[in-house]
């Protein structure tokens, strides 16, 4: 940045005039400000390179307004706790929560739009996000359900319209409120986060229209989902494959809220082919530690052919996303692989940590060199390079 003295100078030579002086060193010292240290830096070409955080102050932020919406849900609690009844307290809950929601708001237009600081814009629109689910599910029951809100079935079976409504909306809420966010301050975590929750939103939607076929259904529904997520963050990649701007954020997180679902519907299916039933993480578990140990090792190896599977996805399209989303059910698995075979809780849980870190290891390293074979084939220029960026060549 540039001295007040240095611009004085330029006054007094001419170059600029004397008004501007001041207005200018003002510019200046805001630029400074609010120009991300990562900017200065010059990028690797396809490269994800993590635009949210700058340096620790952002951190430091970040942890107070966590704090102060912390402080925030505290003092609701204590105000709502001396209400008369509960319809009236339900009605004070939605309502100090809806301040809520524009307390947050209003720090997003000092942090988000005005400072660009990225970190703490995520822990804004989280905020703001779980205070809005709050304030429109508990502003609907006051109003709507009244009396009957501690009475309404939680058996979605059983459940009265007015009570299915009320969760519709919450979920909702879910999506239109980090959405608008995106909208006004172009945050790309705000983008997966309405992605995650229109996910959700439609799971819900699903369990309450019948229940019995969406449980049936919940893995082909889940890898569906996360299909979508997915085509959604390859349409943001095709249009920056050197992962250089915003658009290549956008894509990031939809990856990032992509995977799970992914994983998780996948695990689903194969459950349902070998056990007949469905599947998760916690079931995956409990399998590995039954005594059924072929049927758990069988299980977990075709989850490991899907990792894999996911891991050269990752590698296709240079999104390590995708991988690090399943790296949590990866050493599920080969834990349950491990377990079957017999060893200790103390040898399962190194052997686990240690395939596992091996492995990301070993594709962390390697990564542009398998990149570069894989897509020998991609024309840089081409319309498939938008979609598989391909690799520099090697300057080695």
């Amino acid at each position: 940045m540039a001295d007040r003295s240095d611009l004085e100078a330029a006054a007094a030579a001419g170059v600029i005039n004397a008004e501007q002086v001041a207005p200018l060193h003002e510019f200046l010292a805001t630029r400074a400000v609010s120009t991300p240290v990562a900017a200065t830096i010059p990028a690797l070409p396809g490269e994800e390179n993590l635009r949210f955080i700058r340096n620790f102050h952002d951190v430091f932020l970040a942890i107070g307004i966590l704090l102060l919406a912390g402080g925030m849900a505290t003092s609701i609690g204590t105000i709502v706790a001396g209400s008369a009844s509960p319809e009236q307290g339900t009605m004070m809950t939605g309502a100090l929560c809806a301040v809520a929601v524009v307390v947050m708001w209003l720090l997003g237009e000092f942090f988000a739009r005005r400072r660009r600081l990225f970190l703490p814009a995520i822990a804004i629109v989280l905020m703001m996000t779980l205070f809005a689910i709050v304030a429109g599910a508990t502003l609907y029951a006051g109003a709507v359900l009244g009396e009957n809100f501690e009475t309404s079935p939680t058996n979605l079976e059983a459940m009265p319209p007015e009570l299915r409504v009320g969760i519709l909306l919450a979920m909702a809420l879910a999506v239109i409120t980090p959405l608008a966010f995106y909208l006004r301050f172009r945050l790309p975590f705000s983008l997966g986060l309405a992605g995650a929750g229109a996910a959700t939103f439609v799971v819900v939607a699903c369990l309450i229209a019948n229940y019995e076929v969406t449980i049936g259904a919940l893995p082909a529904l889940y890898l569906i989902l996360g299909t979508l997520l997915f085509l959604a963050g390859v349409a943001f990649d095709a249009r920056d494959p050197e992962r250089a701007t915003r658009l290549s954020d956008n894509g990031f997180w939809l990856h990032f809220a992509a995977a799970p679902l992914i994983l998780n519907g996948a695990f689903g299916l194969i459950g349902q082919v070998l056990n007949g039933g469905q599947t998760s993480t916690a079931g995956m578990i409990e399998a590995a530690g039954s005594n059924e140990g072929a049927a758990a090792a069988v299980q977990a190896s075709a989850t490991l052919v899907v990792i894999l599977v996911l891991g050269a996805i990752s590698l296709l399209i240079n999104r390590r996303a995708l991988i690090v989303s399943a790296l949590l059910t990866a050493g599920i698995a080969i834990g349950a692989l491990l377990n079957a075979a017999g060893l200790g809780a103390g040898a399962l849980a190194a052997a686990t940590l240690i395939t596992l870190g091996a492995f990301v290891l070993i594709l962390g390293a390697g990564w542009h060199s398998v990149r570069r074979a894989l897509l020998g084939w991609v024309k840089p220029d081409g319309v498939w390079a938008r979609i598989f960026p391909p690799e520099q060549p090697s300057t080695a």
